[in-house]
């Protein structure tokens, strides 16, 4: 399987535990330094693995169109993206499009997310 491929993949799979609540997955592919950033802050990995896993506003939909991988280095790649949000808040269905882009290393000869950023739209 190709880097993009291979990076891809685990997008999807991230997406698909943050709408399933499982930080455990979380906590296996960030890397114990990584940081995200949003419109809410940032985050560290401490705090966003029990984030995912209470899943008080579960996130229903992510489809995510645009995606671009660049490879960086053998040991670094960034995916960047537009993501369609549906979350689930206050028992309504709301929606928070945003771009997205995350940064990926094999330093430890897996990929894990070091850095992840999401724009409102």
């Amino acid at each position: 399987m190709s880097v993009t491929d291979t990076l891809l993949d685990l997008e999807d799979q991230l997406w698909r535990a943050n709408r399933e609540g499982d930080g455990s997955f979380y906590a296996h592919w960030l890397r114990d330094d990584a940081l995200a950033v949003s419109k809410y802050g940032i985050l560290d990995k401490a705090t966003a693995v029990p984030g995912i896993q209470a899943n008080h506003n579960p996130y229903l939909k992510t489809p995510r169109t645009d995606e671009k991988v660049i490879v960086v280095d053998d040991h670094t790649a960034i995916v960047t993206y537009r993501v369609e949000v549906t979350v689930l808040l206050d028992g309504q269905e709301a929606q928070f499009p945003s771009y997205a882009s995350t940064v990926w290393n094999n330093g430890s000869g897996e990929w894990r997310v070091v850095f992840h950023q999401q724009t409102a739209l």
